[in-house]
């Protein structure tokens, strides 16, 4: 029997060609953009879903007219393969060396470079802080910028981790009230990871940089934590590579001047992702590993002394065919997916971590999503892929009366898509 093609890797995404006329749409790993890209039609758009690991040329090619009701030949879904392979799009032993390679070299790196600077944002220094400057007065902004800081620095702050051109003017909610405080001590920063891991959180002690300098990590601290940390904390520390969800708030610490700097806090990147094969009714902190990491956290903050305000960078939710729902989002879907937000968002506010856990993955899908079993990723129907990173956040500082100061929907024009997002500040 012959072997199958390599899969369609699970870290390729699609975005739509505006103004293509044709219906193409574009295929790119959002981990790594630099590999490559490939532009196909709807019709091979199915195609490249049909790559699943396991049929040959001759069976995707079967399935795709079984589905499609168009005649294409082999030497077509060959042609497709190979150009998905030669942007590394595929799991193929191509694909597998030049990851090994990648990894050799991030270890080697002194410093974790900034992957989203020029893409996510303005990578000139000066145009980057005139643009996070505007972020306050944009249309949707919290329309001035930051009083003079008062009082002591916040407890945690749950922030966006969308791109800047989409969701700056959240971020700009969120890190004005923290610049209106006097700044920590000390940032621990959790973060959505988009890729798997072999554990639940991952750190690194390399600095993060930023087109506005480094923000440096805390290697002290993070040695004290891999001490206490029931698993090995550097695992996979590769996934910060090129992960957004932690870039974008070292950059916003650096703007404000609040973490980095030789003179400022440092920062304690640390990745997450939730734990697999949870009992029915059972909440993350059950899994072993989680629960004892975050002990071993808090027991390391406890023994470490300085003030501490937490920083997740956690999206809300993920709707729409291009994340695996049946419908397109209409008003309907929306409104579903706002009411359940709003929801979830109280909670997150009470600091009720199993309570907004529950909330997340034991919802019902509403109109034109998915349920959960068909979903592509973890979050319940609406696909919250903050949920670990805000779950590890509540579990953290415990009851509070936390304030929801932003939130907002992304929504595709022609209803592909959409991403919700916000700010919940504890004071």
């Amino acid at each position: 029997m012959a072997a199958g093609c390599p899969r369609l890797r699970s870290t390729v995404d699609v975005v739509r060609i505006d103004g293509a006329g044709s219906g193409l749409v574009c295929l790119y790993d959002r981990q790594d953009p630099s590999g490559g890209q490939v532009m196909v039609n709807e019709p091979g758009l199915l195609l490249a879903s049909l790559l699943d690991g396991r049929r040959d040329v001759r069976a995707v090619r079967a399935a795709f007219v079984v589905r499609c009701g168009l005649q294409i030949d082999e030497q077509e879904v060959s042609e497709l393969v190979r150009q998905l392979d030669a942007a590394y799009l595929l799991d193929s032993g191509r694909y597998r060396s030049r990851f090994q390679e990648s990894v050799a070299a991030f270890r080697a790196a002194p410093t974790r470079a900034a992957a989203h600077a020029g893409r996510a944002y303005p990578d000139e220094p000066d145009e980057l802080r005139a643009f996070l400057d505007a972020r306050y007065s944009v249309e949707g902004g919290p329309g001035g910028r930051p009083a003079a800081p008062s009082g002591s620095s916040p407890r945690a702050l749950v922030a966006p981790h969308i791109d800047l051109y989409r969701g700056g003017h959240s971020y700009a909610w969120g890190y004005r009230k923290l610049a209106e405080r006097e700044p920590a001590e000390l940032y621990i920063l959790l973060g959505t990871c988009h890729t798997p891991m072999l554990k639940p959180f991952a750190a690194t002690a390399k600095a993060y940089e930023t087109p506005l300098g480094a923000a440096r990590a805390d290697v002290d601290f993070l040695e004290r934590l891999a001490r206490r940390a029931p698993f090995d904390l550097w695992a996979d520390e590769y996934s910060h590579r090129t992960e957004h969800a932690l870039e974008f708030q070292a950059l916003y610490l650096r703007f404000l001047g609040y973490a980095g700097g030789a003179d400022a806090a440092p920062i304690v990147p640390i990745l997450c992702v939730p734990p697999e094969g949870l009992a029915d009714g059972a909440t993350p902190r059950e899994a072993a590993e989680v629960g004892d990491f975050l002990a071993a956290l808090m027991e390391t903050l406890t023994q470490d002394g300085r003030r501490v305000c937490f920083v997740a960078g956690a999206d809300f939710a993920h709707v729409g065919p291009q994340f695996g729902d049946p419908g397109p989002v209409d008003i309907r879907m929306a409104r579903h997916v706002g009411a359940g937000d709003r929801a979830m968002l109280e909670l997150i506010a009470k600091g009720d971590a199993d309570g907004f856990y529950r909330q997340v993955v034991e919802e019902v899908a509403g109109p034109g999503m998915a349920e959960p079993g068909r979903a592509r990723a973890v979050g319940g129907p609406r696909r919250i892929c903050g949920l670990a990173p805000i779950y590890a956040l509540l579990a953290l500082i415990g009851p509070s009366d936390g304030r929801v100061v932003h939130y907002d929907q992304w929504i595709d024009a022609a209803g592909a898509g959409s991403v919700t997002f916000g700010c919940v500040l504890f004071p």
